[in-house]
């Protein structure tokens, strides 16, 4: 079975997918982490995002690989390498947008996604899980939060990284993000049909993951 998390940067669907995978023994599967391998790969072969050819070659050359091994963690490898870490930098952060609307990007994660998951028990999340990737899930979240909240806990996420940021600059660059997320032609960011809303903004994380347990409890 699967059960889908979605909602824009910021909101705690990372940390609330992977609590809520550990205590329903499920597997957690961060999409958007599938996005920022290609953004990576993206970058290091300098591809032109505009040429669609070039695009489609690069993708018939990546070599992507994700471990489920771990209980709660999913790790993510370009050839050998582990970018788990590396694909949270401000550099990635900033271009994923851009790579994720392109056609050909997302039609590769989807199929990728859904075979992944074919067999077995997942915690999804993402900005098009419950839209496009499972539709017809049984369950299925969307997750908000205002942007000043949203913005603290992306300034935490840089601050791991060593990372200097301001989080007036963050805060500019989430609206920014939002607002081409939500207008581009291609599964823009929205609330899933059946999709329950979890405003995060002035929850603790027990009480978030806590709403969503009651929910699929029920």
């Amino acid at each position: 079975m699967v059960i889908t998390i979605d909602g824009a940067a910021g909101v705690g669907k990372t940390s609330t997918a992977k609590e809520l995978a550990r205590r329903l023994g499920y597997q957690y599967f961060d999409t958007g982490a599938m996005y920022r391998a290609v953004t990576l790969f993206f970058i290091r072969e300098n591809v032109d995002l505009s040429s669609r050819s070039e695009v489609v070659k690069s993708l018939d050359s990546i070599k992507l690989n994700i471990d489920f091994s771990s209980e709660s963690e999913m790790q993510i490898f370009l050839d050998e390498d582990d970018i788990s870490l590396k694909i949270r930098s401000q550099e990635v952060t900033s271009k994923v947008s851009a790579v994720s609307a392109l056609k050909d990007v997302r039609e590769m994660m989807v199929n990728i996604q859904r075979s992944f998951t074919a067999n077995g028990n997942f915690v999804v999340e993402g900005r098009d899980i419950g839209t496009v990737v499972f539709p017809d899930a049984k369950y299925k979240f969307y997750l908000q939060a205002d942007y000043d909240i949203r913005a603290e806990r992306r300034l935490a996420d840089f601050e791991k990284l060593n990372e200097a940021k301001n989080i007036n600059e963050i805060k500019e660059d989430l609206e920014k993000r939002d607002k081409y997320d939500s207008s581009r032609k291609l599964s823009p960011l929205k609330k899933p049909d059946n999709a329950i809303i979890i405003d995060t903004t002035l929850c603790t994380f027990e009480e978030q993951v806590y709403k969503i347990l009651k929910h699929i409890e029920k």
